[in-house]
């Protein structure tokens, strides 16, 4: 089966039509050109656009590596320019999406997940940042940069107490920090200001840390 898909924009020349054809077992596969459309409509700014074209292709529910780049770009545009509206759509076609892989949908990705929780909480909605963040929480090992963008979203919007607490639940879950979320915890300790447990993660860092880097020195 081959469908086209037109767009109402100006994009680049080879793009404007989205092949797709019948996979294995009936799913649905799409041809380059439709990540190609999203990631330039991404760089654009043109969110509607790439947005009309996601929920209207046959293809959207199941996506591959380089989709993920896509999506990334989609909301990386849409935390630069604090667009809500747009990030609960992107967020709706994620939870409607299936990595080919492993048949979850792709808003496990460690990437689009961190990016839709700082996208949240840019626009100073932690209860749907953290919605995102406790989704599969307890089934699966959550990266580092999931923690911390976490984290940084309580900061940026004034829970120092909150932040703290997701820090010492990644140390829970033997999550090893990394240069981002020691800096982010002294950054709160400093705050707040809370010299004891500043202490300790001080001392994690000599521990775990040969050479901090300029951002924990900075917080030190």
């Amino acid at each position: 089966m081959i469908a086209a898909i037109s767009l109402s924009t100006n994009i680049p020349a080879g793009s404007t039509n989205i092949t797709v054809t019948s996979g294995p077992n009936g799913t649905q596969k799409h041809s380059k050109p439709l990540t190609s459309t999203l990631k330039w409509l991404a760089k654009s700014g043109k969110l509607d656009e790439a947005l009309r074209l996601i929920e209207s292709s046959p293809s959207r529910l199941t996506f591959t590596e380089l989709d993920v780049e896509a999506y990334s770009l989609l909301l990386h545009t849409c935390i630069s320019r604090k667009s809500l509206e747009h990030g609960r759509r992107l967020y709706l076609q994620l939870l409607l999406s299936k990595d080919r892989g492993n048949n979850h949908s792709l808003l496990h990705n460690p990437t689009l997940k961190s990016k839709l929780i700082t996208l949240y909480s840019v626009c100073g909605r932690m209860d749907e940042a953290r919605s995102v963040f406790e989704d599969g929480l307890e089934d699966e090992q959550v990266p580092e940069s999931v923690w911390v963008a976490m984290a940084i979203g309580y900061l940026r919007n004034g829970y120092l107490v909150e932040a703290l607490l997701v820090y010492c639940d990644m140390l829970i879950r033997f999550v090893q920090p990394g240069n981002f979320a020691f800096s982010m915890a002294l950054k709160a300790c400093a705050e707040l200001p809370e010299l004891r447990v500043g202490r300790a993660v001080h001392a994690q860092i000599v521990k775990s840390i040969e050479e901090p880097d300029q951002v924990v020195n900075n917080a030190l």
